[in-house]
């Protein structure tokens, strides 16, 4: 007999991501995510699959992820902390132990092999001294510098980042190694430049980095370029033009042509992710099927999100790209064509793909997939014979106890705009001609969309007798270009009326939703919104809002976009004209709040800084207008509810339900 959703539940979950395929395409790579609680940590381990065959371990560390097949597929390197640091470790696909590839301190982020599968190039978080051998303490006989190696010293206008806390001393440096025993690296790029994403072209001598390099290195936050160095060593040569904020730089099999997928940084992230080709030689960008009004990549959210990984993939004859594209509130593997600009969707379906890896021929992939009834799965598609077969069943037995909702996709249309879409789930259990509270939840972003996946936090609210409504008002990515920038300028007005209308058209459906107990809540821009909506309507009985907005003259000196928000504003700076900035913060409309709100933010959320919330609480109950609870959690950045300590989450959860418990039952 089936049982409703609880709370920790999220903990017996486990996820599969970051998938790769061997080269011939027989077998399959994956990282398993689990939560180990009386540890409150997340491990990562590298399970290994094939057509036919049950999915096992393959490592047995605590902190495996990232695997890539070399390319003969004789062998897989990882990253793993089994040193303690970050570093990429080697095993042999005939047997035997991982050994340490890397010892350098500081750590490794990205890796790719060359394509001889001779060297490994790598990214790793350097000082000026360059490449030191990895110690687990680094110790300090200088009392001054011991006792306050933690002062923050700033000195530049991009210097921290959420998630990953200020920018300290290191940076991402590109450096190379071959994988000799006791093998010394050559570092390629110095700090205070760092480098992200690697790509070799395919005859080994050179390499595409993205990155910031020169002297506005620490100006264009919101800008990553796409730079060429030799495999020897030499000048970075910057690549993609000003402007491009550039990612997945693939180099064509002729190695004349680098693919890249790129946004226009004057877009604000506004405008569709689009596939862009430049000579690796110099020259002109063009893009590629510019009709193909979609964005590039997996623009969905979940509260679950499995661990990701994917490139732009060339076919072997050049002709065309393998990608992930999102399609209105789903996400699919696409192939296009180069010449002709056409777009074949390979997958189709209610899901979203999150990660995915082609085989050497391009005959066969393998990809993470979820739905809304199962967060996490791999699966393996011969694209000849087009037959799917599901790898892994990670979570079957957890879900075969548990009785889930459905969400029932819907359309709705404000006057005068577009039609938008929206999901509504019933409370589990519902009984006929009974009417009970509904949530109407708003995602953040505003550029990234809610799609076919799992999601933890509504169904924990379903379970609680809940109703839950959900949508991709404009704002939202996955749609044409139009929908997402038609609120670049100001919110709380179109997608305003997006939401209002989603949320009637769900009322009239659903005879079920009792109008006189509504919920509003929102993380990040969904927090924005819902300060926004208490501020503006008394409609909704209760809120919660998270890691939010309240006001935009603070977030351009605290927030890590910093200055980028001038530019929404249409680069006039708050300390000369403040018009805008409180027209748009919530914090103006404070006087009218008398909805009962809950607050939470996370103390380290440097997205979003956790002032924002303070101030909204304090002026709230100032007011005393209304019930107010402010809960805030310490060394959490802004995706706690995402990839946060797991009892943190399960805490913030609990608060959810409690609050809306308390105000619509």
């Amino acid at each position: 007999m089936s049982r409703k959703l609880q709370v920790q539940d999220l903990l017996s979950f486990r996820l599969a991501g970051d998938v790769q395929i061997a080269p011939s395409g027989d077998q399959v790579a994956f990282v398993v995510s689990r939560i180990e609680k009386e540890k409150n940590e997340t491990k990562t381990s590298i399970y290994m699959a094939a057509p036919g065959k049950p999915a096992v371990a393959y490592t047995n560390g605590e902190s495996d992820n990232s695997p890539r097949f070399s390319p003969d597929g004789s062998q897989l390197a990882f990253l793993s902390r089994r040193s303690g640091q970050t570093q990429v470790w080697v095993i042999s696909l005939m047997g035997g132990e991982a050994r340490q590839l890397t010892k350098v301190q500081g750590g490794v982020g990205e890796f790719a092999w060359a394509p001889d599968g001779s060297r490994i190039a790598f990214t790793a978080m350097l000082k000026a001294d360059g490449i030191q051998p990895e110690v687990k303490d680094e110790t300090e006989d200088d009392l001054l510098k011991k006792h306050t190696k933690n002062v923050k010293t700033i000195t530049e206008l991009t210097h921290k980042i959420d998630g990953e806390g200020y920018i300290g001393e290191r940076r991402a440096c590109l450096c190379i190694t071959t994988l000799e025993e006791g093998a010394k690296p050559v570092q390629l790029t110095q700090p205070p430049h760092q480098v992200g994403q690697v790509a070799w072209t395919p005859d080994g001598s050179q390499l595409l980095v993205t990155g910031l390099i020169g002297p506005d290195y620490d100006r264009a936050a919101d800008e990553s370029r796409v730079y060429v160095i030799s495999a020897d060593g030499g000048e970075a040569r910057q690549l993609t033009p000003a402007g491009v904020a550039a990612q997945s730089p693939s180099v064509s099999p002729d190695g004349k042509t680098v693919a890249i997928g790129c946004n226009r940084t004057e877009a604000d992230g506004y405008d569709n992710t689009r596939i862009a080709l430049i000579p690796v030689a110099g020259g002109e960008m063009t893009v590629v099927a510019p009709q193909w009004n979609r964005s590039i990549g997996n623009q969905g959210i979940s509260d679950m999100p499995a661990p990701g990984g994917w490139k732009l993939t060339w076919a072997p004859d050049g002709a065309s790209l393998f990608v992930l594209t999102s399609v209105d509130g789903t996400t699919q593997i696409a192939k296009v064509g180069i010449a002709s600009g056409q777009v074949d969707l390979l997958t189709n379906g209610d899901h979203l793909i999150y990660t995915f890896s082609m085989d050497a021929r391009c005959r066969k992939v393998a990809f993470g997939q979820a739905n809304p009834l199962n967060p996490a799965d791999i699966y393996h598609m011969d694209l000849r014979e087009g037959e799917t077969q599901q790898l892994t069943h990670l979570n079957q037995e957890l879900l075969a106890e548990i009785e889930l909702s459905v969400p029932q996709r819907f359309k709705a249309q404000a006057p005068g705009g577009p039609q938008v879409d929206g999901w509504v789930m019933q409370p589990v259990g519902l009984a006929e001609g009974q009417r009970y509270p509904t949530v109407l939840a708003i995602h953040g972003g505003p550029m990234a969309m809610y799609a076919d996946a799992f999601f933890f936090e509504f169904q924990l609210l379903a379970a609680q007798g809940f109703g839950v409504v959900y949508s991709n008002p404009r704002g939202s990515q996955g749609y044409d270009e139009a929908h997402c920038m038609a609120i670049a300028k100001e919110w709380g007005n179109l997608d305003y009326a997006d939401l209002m209308a989603v949320l009637d058209q769900a009322i009239a459906k659903n005879p079920w939703i009792d109008t006189d107990r509504l919920g509003v809540t929102g993380g990040s821009y969904g927090g924005f919104m819902t300060n926004w909506i208490v501020g503006h309507t008394d409609r909704f009985k209760a809120a919660v809002t998270g890691r939010s907005i309240c006001d935009w003259r603070m977030m351009v000196g605290t927030g890590d976009f910093g200055s980028y928000w001038i530019r929404k504003f249409g680069g006039v700076a708050p300390w000369i004209d403040d018009t805008c900035y409180k027209q748009q913060s919530p914090i103006t409309y404070v006087e009218n709040v008398k909805t009962p709100i809950l607050i939470e933010h996370q103390e380290g959320d440097l997205r979003c800084p956790v002032d924002q919330g303070m101030t909204w609480y304090s002026a709230i109950k100032y007011l005393n207008k209304a019930p107010v609870r402010f809960v805030t959690y310490p060394g959490e950045f802004h995706g706690m509810s995402r990839n946060g300590k797991p009892w943190n989450r399960i805490h913030r959860l609990s608060e959810i339900v409690s609050w809306f418990e308390q105000y619509l039952a």
